[in-house]
Parts: structure tokens; sequence; C-alpha cells
């Protein structure tokens, strides 16, 4: 079904850009009771809102992706309104999809144990749902295969749904994604465009040029992987922070133009790139600022992946809020924790991660991952100490986010003593290849 529509002009022309889900009436079995084709149903859907467009060319846009072009028929016996024809090529690739497929709740069941959202919340804000961390109990190690090709889906989904991934991965989706913003309009954006907002918002504009391109990077592998498994993107952290030019006009002020081209020109460095491992993209995490050495994914998520394990990050401690202290009260502590919290309360971290943070935690008997209680409690990391005083009790942090993929810190320092961007991408990301 139609879910949106929005009229753009491209020069003096004006483009119809309609918005498509996979499920109900797009699913074929539904559509094809009601439609003949692709074609009727929009003609019908134009009518029925009196869609007042008299450009030539719509647009299909599903799950971000653009599938193709509806050309204006010129033939002047037939009402505008009515004289719209698919190309041969994309109605191939629209009637390729089977009946009651739903590939975005399909795709989401891939990975339902890492909320993406979550991930890429903590590498600027610090409010983590916690809601996929084990709170009461030591994560145990296990070993999750990734080394899938995207085109595999877990082995429960039905064969006629993979040939229909395999499909849609083969649409382009290098030149324009559509993203939502957040007043609730859809908006058609050139990939590089889309990019450069999301470095400039993601990073910042002071870094070095190469920490940039790495970035960009990690940027354009998250928009991909998320067009990929039909995921709308925001600009807000629910996916990438993104921000337009009056926005970053309305940020920078009087130095807009000096970022901007900075920005622009690493992005522009690094047109196309993308990082996957084993011929798959990888999951593209990043955060802030590290204690010393990332983490390994399985201490944050409980799930491994090869080429997020604990690596050296020795220049985070140049971020000038890498170590903080933070005092909370017994009273707020006793509501966070729900129990009662007092100064003759044990904290008792029973050992440490790869990454040299707080593992498991045991208090009043209860037992916290370091994650789960860093998430509950609000701390910049999972790196802390314990220090409890008469008003309450001190959490000194290291670092600041998951501590996951890239730091952001960690890659500006080994930036500024000549590292490439294929180097640090290497170093914090091993095992992967950047691809183009």
């Amino acid at each position: 079904m139609i879910t949106n529509y929005e009229i753009r002009k491209k020069g003096n022309e004006e483009i119809l850009f309609l918005y498509f889900d996979f499920d109900s009436e797009f699913s074929m079995k539904n559509f094809k009771k009601q439609y003949k084709n692709i074609e009727d149903y929009i003609k019908k859907f134009i009518k029925d809102n009196k869609i007042a467009f008299i450009g030539s060319t719509a647009v299909i846009v599903v799950g971000g992706s653009i599938l193709g072009n509806i050309l204006l028929n010129n033939d002047s016996n037939k009402d505008k309104y009515n004289a719209y024809s698919l190309n041969d090529e994309y109605q191939e690739i629209i009637s390729s999809v089977p009946s009651e497929v739903n590939l975005e709740k399909i795709i989401n069941e891939e990975n339902n144990s890492i909320l993406e959202e979550e991930i890429i919340n903590d590498t600027k804000i610090d409010n983590v749902n916690t809601s996929n961390v084990l709170n009461n109990e030591i994560v145990k190690e296990y070993n999750y295969n990734v080394n899938e090709s995207v085109n595999v889906i877990e082995n429960n989904v039905k064969e006629e749904v993979q040939e229909t991934k395999t499909e849609y991965e083969k649409i382009d989706t290098n030149t324009y994604i559509t993203i939502q913003r957040s007043n609730g309009q859809m908006e058609t954006i050139e990939l590089e465009e889309y990019i450069t907002g999301v470095v400039s918002s993601e990073m910042p504009a002071l870094f070095h040029s190469e920490a940039l391109k790495a970035q960009a990077i990690i940027a354009r592998t998250y928009a991909l992987k998320a067009m990929s498994k039909g995921k709308i993107l925001t600009d807000s952290n629910s996916t990438q922070n993104y921000k337009d030019i009056n926005q970053l006009k309305n940020m920078w002020g009087g130095n807009f133009s000096t970022y901007y081209n900075k920005v622009k020109d690493a992005v522009n460095g690094t047109k196309g790139m993308y990082l996957t491992y084993n011929g798959t993209y990888i999951e593209a995490v990043y955060h802030s600022t590290s204690n010393g050495k990332t983490e390994n994914s399985i201490y944050g998520w409980g799930n491994y992946y090869p080429y997020l394990v604990s690596v050296d990050s020795q220049y985070d401690s140049l971020n000038p809020s890498f170590l903080v202290s933070t005092t909370m009260s017994y009273e707020k502590l006793s509501s966070l924790l729900e129990m009662d919290i007092n100064f003759d309360t044990e904290f008792n971290t029973t050992d440490r991660t790869d990454g040299d943070r707080v593992k498991t935690i045991i208090v009043n008997d209860k037992y916290y991952t370091g994650t789960s209680f860093r998430n509950l409690l609000g701390l910049r990391s999972a790196d802390f100490d314990i220090e409890k005083t008469d008003d309450g009790v001190i959490f000194t942090t290291r670092g600041y986010g998951h501590g996951v993929g890239m730091s952001q810190y960690g890659a500006n320092g080994m930036a500024k003593n000549g590292y490439s961007y294929s180097e640090i991408l290497s170093h914090y990301y091993p095992g992967t290849v950047i691809n183009s």
C-alpha cells in the first residue's frame, strides 16, 4: 500500500514520490485481488486522493529505497491521471515479491537480539533503554554466527522469503535514500549529502580529516545496511543523527563554510565506500570515547561478532571528559535499583571484561552485568570505580559509551599520529574490508 506521498521539484519538473509498504495491498496475493497491475493501483490512488500532480515522473520508494520510475505516457488521448505505465525492468522486481511477505518484519527478526537504535543512542547520549540487557544474571559467553551473506536470513524463514531478500538487495540504493524527519515528513536525499549531514552531526568537525573519513565510511555502512533491511532511517539517534544545511548553518554560525567544506571533503574522499566482513555489511557501531580499550560485543549485548572485539585505544585519555565523577544519593540509588541502599550496602565488582570494564557486580546479593548496571544508573561507561560517602556513592567512570567498535576520540588520536582512515578502520574492525 502507499503510506505517504510527496511532490518535489527538480528544476521546473514535478516528481511524485510514492512511499510503499511491502505489507497489505503490496503483497502480491492481496494486491492481485484488487488490481490488475501496479499501474491501476497508482491511477486509483492519484484519483482517490485528488493529487494535483502535473509532472511526468513518479518514483516508487519501498523501505527507504527507490525501486523505479513510473513515466507519464504522452498519448494525448489519455487523461493525465490515467497515463502511468511501469518500466518493465521494475515491474519484474515488484512482481517477484511473493504473497504475504512483510520484509521489514522478517529482517528485523534476523537480528532480534541487538537493538541498533540503542547502539546508536549510546554514541552521544547516555540514555540507553535496558530492555535488551540481562539485568539480574551474568551474561554467558556464546558464539553467534554472523559470517553469513547479507542474502541469508535465519534458518526458520521460508525459502521464498530468501528469494525476496535477494531480489530486494539487487536494487540500486547508492544514489538516493529516504529518511523520516523529526516533524514526520519523508524526505528523499542524495546518499552522499545524507552522509555529510550525519558526519557533521555525529563527529566534531574539528577532528582530523582522516577520522572524519573513517566516520563517513561507518555512517554509510550503517545507512546501506539499514536500507538493505527495508528500515526507514530518521534524522535522530533512533538510527543516525542527521542535520541539513540550514541546521548546520545554525549550529556552526560563522564557521559554517570552513566546517562544512572540511566534512564534505572527507565524505567525497570516501564516496561510495562501506565496510563488510565476509561480504556482509558489518554492524556499524561506534562510540565517543573508550577507556583505553574497546569492548568485545559479547559483553555489551551477548552477541559475538569477530570484528567487534577488544582492541587497544590509547588516545582516548586525550578527551577532556575522559575521567568523570558522579555522586548519587542513597535515596536515588534505592529508587533506581529498587532496593534499600545505604552506607552499609556492599558493591562487589567480581571480575572484568576483555575491555577492562566491569563484567559483573553484586549488590545486596543481586547480580548485574556491568552493562546493565551502567544503563540502570545512567553512568557514562561500564568502566567505573565506586566510593561510598556519608551522602551517597561516588562513581568515577573512564570513557563514554558502550565501548564497542570505533572510538571517535581514539580515531582522532590515531589520525593525528599519522594513521590513515583505512588503518583506523582496520584497527577498530579487524578482518573487515573496505568496499566501493
